[in-house]
């Protein structure tokens, strides 16, 4: 339905979308592979990917939305499928709850960081913010650089190994 998107592009204006979140509508993300959104609420955030409902009774206190990829918000034509989304979003939810589910700081940082590298692409995660990255799972903002740091480290290609020097058999 591709005429009920709000738009195909991923940059929203925030009264356009955040004023019919905040009054209860119902959208969910374009089901394509590597789109998806960042609701950013006021004490947390949570990351959605496709086909995952946003908006309804959850999403009232949305402050921010952060669309990933080429995510466009689409309104659900039927009952089936806004269970669907809500299937979607609560799968979503379970999978960032594995990454929370550590309680070391730095290791909840770098799973969610690896996490949304994998899904969303290392171009996408790169522009997020790291307080927004943090209050997914619920670290700060300064974990979350050194999480990117280190992955960045141990990611770079190890320098190559030195050549065995020819020898010379002159007599």
């Amino acid at each position: 339905m591709l005429k009920h998107a709000l738009t195909p592009n991923p940059l929203f204006r925030p009264t356009q979308v955040l004023n019919q979140l905040r009054s209860g509508q119902v959208f969910y993300v374009k089901a394509r592979q590597g789109n998806g959104m960042i609701i950013c609420h006021p004490h947390y955030a949570e990351v959605v990917g496709p086909g995952a409902l946003v908006g309804g009774v959850v999403d009232l206190d949305c402050a921010r939305l952060i669309p990933l990829g080429n995510a466009a918000l689409t309104y659900p034509e039927n009952f089936e499928r806004k269970r669907r989304a809500f299937h979607a979003r609560s799968q979503w939810i379970e999978a960032t709850g594995k990454a929370v589910d550590c309680p070391v700081p730095l290791k909840r940082a770098r799973r969610i960081v690896v996490m949304m590298r994998q899904y969303f692409g290392p171009r996408a995660i790169a522009e997020i913010p790291d307080e927004v990255l943090g209050n997914i799972v619920g670290v700060f903002p300064q974990t979350i650089a050194m999480a990117r740091q280190s992955l960045r480290r141990s990611q770079r290609p190890a320098p190559p190994a030195p050549r065995p020097m020819a020898t010379s058999n002159t007599r």
